[in-house]
């Protein structure tokens, strides 16, 4: 299904120039077209690896350059993502998408196919070969007329109208793309086109969200005071937000969070513009949590993202509230065309991990083209990764990762990229994985996702088994404790593990955390049964077993995963440190079995529900491996702790009327 975004950004093109504009002088905005791109039409400029990239793709469909000479040489293109199982833009030409690029991970390169419009221009100027087809196509369908010797055809009916795209293989064509919508190409006048006359045609536009972005800024510090702090992750939009607080403030301090798992040139360039800009760099280390923790969760997941708590949150939550405990104003490079989720989010907000700090982005409603452009019209210093066909940057083993970006890795950081292979290796082998597991990335998703099933139907007599590989991934992790089986008997639910549950050496670690949600608790010697009692719900622990009974209720549900969660959390303590951060009391001190209170606290719930032990292990895999259900996280019923800006607020560290 189509997402809706819930904004969209609007990109022009003067068609006399044939350049684009990002923002037309009163009264112009008539001349210009509006291009029509793939929502949220965030498009940047192509850097000279993606002309190569798409050079070498057109060579390889049509086993010549004359396309690509005709339409995309010398001209200012715009790249615009788009959604793909890895990684597609549509190219803008002259005003006009006349195609996408896409990186195919089974011929593991990257490919170009014709859209409508380009296919109408291509075959107009006898650019490419067509093939005519006497009746309707459907994709997939195999054709048994090929007189073609490219790779790529335009498939054409006898009156010569477009109907879809083939690929030749041998002597027959497969339909790759069948046209239900026939977009004519624009009028432009076929200008050559570079950076600098595009830089030129957006004078106006620049100066304008220039100008709009200073104004925002006073009027913030205007209104709050505080401390100004800029988040500069090495990226683009950091670096724009940090050069328009510069001219709106005057100075700033740098915050960068180091995640142990970042690109050199990345650490490089935070450490270059801090001087380049003389200002004070700030740094959150996360050290080697990552490396430690990955033995505790195995490989992290796009819906499964342990890994932000571990080396994003904790960190730059306890150095910022050791560098500005009374507040701070802090600038981000957040952009509405990013996510959903920052599309729907205001330009000033508090996020509850770090509600001390006020935060803003002064380039909310910019797009990647005018964040470009301002940093080519002023000459900033950004990161060089761009320059080698990087899209995003950040950490380089991130699941949002395409092949496409892990292919650049692989390329150009070979002793990153081995040191992330041995662990992937370890993993797939205890998983009882193929090697496709890593070859296509499917470990980038924990739970049976569509996006994997859809990469899995490329792959023969691959079975997805997500029971077998949640057990698997406890039984391998350094916590070694999966439940194995479970029934119902007489109204309860009987759940056996692989080992013991409790023993001798965190019985006592057990009891104190149980106490600490203010259940009632008491050992039954002669049996060695522990027994948990709530309101509703009875949880005895006996060897390898923990019952519940009665289990008819949401509620019943909810005591076992408080009690899983105190268990998984004993035996599986990362160190993160986010239990003692997040603790109202500041009663809580790490052990070598977890997080224990050094007096009574008052069961507030947060130590539990800030560990990615209970909010992530136990909730996505424990819990779905009980239950059969790999989305049971998302139950309504699910216990949370009090919002953390909510304990803040009562803690005094922000007021009402700041919040």
């Amino acid at each position: 299904m189509r997402k809706i975004w819930p904004k969209i950004t609007r990109i022009y093109w003067d068609p006399d120039y044939n350049l684009p504009v990002i923002k037309p002088e009163p009264g112009q905005e008539d001349l210009f077209y509006v291009l029509k791109l793939t929502e949220p039409g965030d498009a940047r400029p192509a850097f000279t690896v993606d002309y190569v990239r798409l050079k070498r793709a057109i060579e390889y469909e049509f086993l010549s350059d004359r396309l690509y000479r005709r339409f995309f040489m010398d001209y200012f293109l715009l790249l615009n993502k788009v959604p793909h199982w890895d990684q597609m833009w549509e190219i803008v030409s002259s005003g006009n998408v006349l195609g996408q690029l896409y990186y195919d991970p089974f011929s593991e390169r990257w490919r170009f196919r014709l859209n409508y419009t380009g296919a109408y221009l291509a075959i107009n100027e006898g650019l490419v070969d067509k093939v005519i087809v006497d009746k309707k196509i459907f994709r997939g369908q195999v054709l048994d007329i090929s007189n073609s010797s490219s790779r790529q055809v335009v498939l054409v009916n006898e009156n010569n109208n477009i109907k879809g795209i083939g690929e030749t293989i041998g002597d027959k064509i497969i339909v790759t793309k069948v046209f239900k919508e026939k977009r004519m190409p624009i009028e432009t006048s076929w200008k050559k086109s570079g950076l600098q006359d595009a830089l030129k045609h957006n004078e106006y536009g620049i100066l304008f969200y220039e100008e709009k972005a200073i104004r925002f800024l006073k009027k913030l510090y205007n209104k709050h005071p505080l401390p100004v702090v800029v988040s500069y992750s090495g990226g683009k939009d950091s670096l724009t937000a940090l050069d328009l607080t510069i001219k709106a403030l005057g100075d700033a301090q740098v915050l960068f969070n180091d995640t142990g798992i970042e690109l050199l040139e990345t650490i490089k360039n935070v450490e270059y513009v801090s001087k380049h800009y003389g200002l004070k760099l700030v740094k959150a280390s996360a050290g080697n949590a990552f490396w430690k923790a990955v033995w505790i969760f195995g490989p992290p997941g796009k819906d499964y993202r342990w890994c932000c708590k571990v080396t994003k949150l904790v960190p730059i939550a306890i150095t910022t509230r050791r560098q500005w405990p009374d507040g701070a104003l802090n600038i981000v490079g957040q952009r509405a065309y990013e996510s959903m989720d920052r599309a729907r989010s205001p330009s000033i907000w508090r996020n509850r991990w770090v509600p001390h700090l006020l935060s803003a982005s002064p380039i909310q409603e910019w797009n990647q083209l005018t964040v470009w452009l301002y940093i080519f019209h002023y000459n900033l210093p950004y990161n060089v990764l761009y320059e080698k066909g990087f899209e995003r940057l950040g950490c380089y083993v991130c699941p949002s990762s395409t092949l496409a970006e892990f292919k650049e890795i692989e390329k150009h950081y070979p002793d990153e990229w081995n040191k992330w292979l041995e662990v992937l290796e370890y993993w797939r082998k205890k998983l009882e994985q193929p090697k496709e597991w890593i070859k296509y990335g499917l470990w980038r998703w924990h739970t049976p996702a569509v996006a994997k099933k859809r990469l899995i139907k490329h792959i023969p007599n691959y079975v997805l088994d997500w029971q077998k590989e949640y057990k698997l991934r406890l039984l391998s992790s350094k916590i070694n404790l999966s439940p194995i089986k479970y029934h119902y008997e007489d109204n309860k639910l009987v759940v056996m593990f692989n080992k013991e549950v409790i023993n001798d050496e965190v019985q006592q670690q057990f009891i104190t955390n149980v106490l600490m949600l203010k259940k009632k608790i008491h050992r039954v010697k002669e049996s060695g049964e522990i027994i948990i009692e709530s309101a509703k719900t009875k949880v005895l622990i006996n060897n390898n077993k923990v019952i519940v009974e009665p289990y008819d209720s949401p509620e019943n549900l909810e005591d076992l995963a408080d009690i899983l969660k105190i268990i998984y959390r004993i035996y599986g303590c990362a160190k993160c440190g986010s239990c003692v951060l997040w603790c109202p009391q500041r009663i809580i001190k790490l052990t070598s079995h977890g997080p224990l209170p050094r007096k009574p606290c008052n069961a507030c719930r947060i130590c539990l529900e800030v560990c990615p032990i209970s909010e992530v292990l136990v909730e996505k895999v424990v819990l779905p491996l009980i239950t059969d259900d790999p989305g049971i996280w998302k139950r309504p019923t699910r216990r949370h702790g009090t919002e953390i800006i909510e304990t803040f607020r009562f803690m005094g560290i922000i007021s009402d009327s700041e919040v």
